[in-house]
């Protein structure tokens, strides 16, 4: 028999507060004090992960390398340029044996993956291949950025949380966006671009809801990263701006040269996952010996390179060395990304582009007459150029480009820069970001359709009908006691407690004059139904009625509840609608 008071307690839902109202409020895409308030986590989380991922190598740096900081790989013993590197692969190879081929991605494309395939959701011991696996790269002098693996950790420690508390799984993904921007934004003491970079790199939108948690990440992590961490930039730029706008035509021709390395490197990241199928330790000992090789000659190769961004914005380098470093830079880090070393790619990529802008300013010089911009104006450039270009974000480049630098004066000329480069890369070249590039090579695609991400953003419960009530298939009375206060839908078990109907309140009669007193659907057989979880976002729902043609929807609680109804009805009306 039924139980009436808990179908009137599940009607007018008593549980205003708590947790599980929490939980709820979250399945609709207004709820902004919740999101805000996940925002805020995020941030806190992302910070705390990168504190004690930078901590990991840069203590450890600042005590053995020669120069007392993290970045002083140039001044060792040169037969330790070829052999840390060496070293550093075997150590990184062994530690990845330890896991499955699939636990071992890492990074960026990684996080955008789980966006995409996995409802945001990121396995633990990818995070913890990352932990250590980019600690090790940075330890040993590899080509590595550390961006990569703090949008890792930082999406994957939010992720995790979200898991834990039984979030529905569109705020899992904000919690995600939010992560990304907290560890950007920390890494690089860049709160703004860390915001532009989760909306327009991972999370593919630009929305009121998205961006509200997002900022207060972004603000929260960076607030948090420089109390304990310190509040330093990653290199002080020389206030420096464009000296003659005769330069402008030459700018946007190296624009377009910028696109061209911007789409080498794309591509040989994508030609060396070729060998993704051989062992991985014979993999990693190879990107360690190339990098090794390179560094004997270019030993500004090894680290992130931010000591050398600085020097080649200084013009403390030469044209020869400067167009040595850029290209021994590319290909460093492109045959490592491609070999599968867990290492982050957007902190070279600065090298590179401050580098290549250098060494074009040099040559500014010589073809005009008259004043020409000092060399570190053309290195800014070069970085957001190839910043943009790589990743196919112009906006997260000029706003980054905007906060380490602290130049204004390079909005203008960095924003035609940008474009063109852009431009280049993916029109001229064919080259996409390098993460949907990496990601198309491992067969799959990452596009951002409009219906898809509305019916992300919200979850099942926002649509969900709670006036439901539970019967056995012979429970006449009860369901005449619980119709009178407006109940529409009827669940009826068998005497074994499995579901064998889910009636509407229009779709039923009552056959009064059997015996039994049956309940009957009215016209056509009981459509089709399955179950789903309260977690999901409709896009799962919506998937899952697609592939088993379900007409309705049993959604169920965490302890496996039914707690409502979804029809399908109401998922078309929503993408209707939006």
């Amino acid at each position: 028999m039924v139980n009436l008071k808990q179908k009137l307690a599940l009607r007018l839902n008593p549980m205003r507060f708590g947790a599980s109202h929490f939980r709820r409020r979250l399945a609709y895409n207004d709820a902004l004090p919740q999101i805000s308030f996940l925002g805020f986590v995020s941030g806190v989380a992302a910070a705390l992960v990168i504190v004690a991922f930078r901590s990991l190598f840069e203590i450890p740096l600042e005590h053995w390398l020669p120069g007392g900081t993290a970045e002083s790989f140039e001044n060792l013993d040169p037969i330790w340029y070829f052999f840390l590197p060496v070293i550093g692969g075997l150590l990184i190879g062994l530690w990845l044996m330890l896991f499955a081929p699939g636990e071992r991605k890492a990074g960026v494309a990684h996080v955008m993956d789980r966006m995409a395939y996995h409802q945001a959701k990121m396995p633990i011991k990818n995070t913890i291949v990352q932990f250590i696996g980019g600690s090790l790269a940075i330890l040993t002098g590899q080509s590595a950025g550390r961006e990569g693996p703090a949008v890792h950790l930082g999406s994957a420690v939010s992720s995790q949380l979200a898991s834990a508390f039984h979030l529905p799984n569109n705020s899992v993904r904000l919690m995600v966006g939010c992560g990304t921007a907290g560890a950007i934004a920390a890494s690089f003491n860049t709160p703004m671009a860390g915001v532009i970079f989760a909306m327009e790199v991972v999370m593919l939108e630009y929305s009121i809801m998205g961006f509200t948690p997002v900022i207060i990440a972004a603000v929260t992590a960076t607030l948090l990263h420089n109390n304990l961490y310190g509040a330093e930039m990653a290199f002080m730029a020389p206030d420096i701006s464009m000296a003659d706008m005769r330069e402008m035509p030459l700018i946007l021709v190296y624009g377009v040269v910028l696109g061209a390395m911007a789409a080498l490197f794309t591509k040989t990241v994508t030609s060396i996952q070729n060998f993704a199928s051989q062992p991985v330790l014979a993999r990693m000992l190879v990107a360690g010996t190339f990098t090794g090789a390179l560094a004997y000659f270019v030993p500004q190769v090894m680290g992130m390179g931010t000591d050398s961004i600085l020097m080649a914005i200084e013009g403390q380098y030469a044209i020869g060395l400067l167009v040595a470093l850029a290209f021994a830079k590319l290909f460093a880090t492109a045959i490592s990304v491609g070999l599968g070393m867990p290492i982050g790619l957007i902190g070279p990529t600065l090298l590179m582009g401050a580098c290549a802008g250098s060494a074009l300013g040099h040559v500014s010089g010589y073809i005009l007459d008259g004043p020409t911009s000092d060399a570190g104006f053309y290195a800014m450039l070069g970085m957001g150029a190839m910043m943009s270009a790589v990743l196919q974000a112009p906006l997260a480049a000029l706003i980054g480009l905007m906060e380490l630098t602290h130049n204004p004066g390079i909005i203008l000329p960095g924003m035609a820069t940008i474009v063109i480069a852009n431009i280049s890369c993916s029109y001229f070249f064919k080259q996409d970001s390098v993460f949907v590039e990496v990601l198309r090579k491992q067969g799959l695609d990452y596009q951002a359709n409009p219906i898809t991400q509305a019916l992300n953003h919200q979850g099942v419960i926002s649509l969900m009908h709670d006036d439901v009530s539970h019967h056995y298939d012979d429970d006449i009375a009860g369901y005449l006691s619980v119709a009178d206060i407006g109940v529409s839908w009827l669940i009826i078990n068998n005497r074994d407690d499995q579901v064998d109907h889910v009636l509407h309140q229009s779709q039923i009669h009552l056959d009064q004059s059997s015996s039994m007193g049956l309940i009957e659907g009215a016209g056509s057989p009981t459509v089709a139904f399955g179950f789903c979880s309260s977690r999901a976002t409709l896009k799962e729902a919506w998937d899952l009625c697609k592939k088993r043609d379900y007409k309705q929807l049993l959604i169920t609680d965490v302890d496996g509840s039914i707690m409502g109804v979804l029809p399908v009805e109401e998922i078309v009306k929503y993408m209707q609608k939006d």
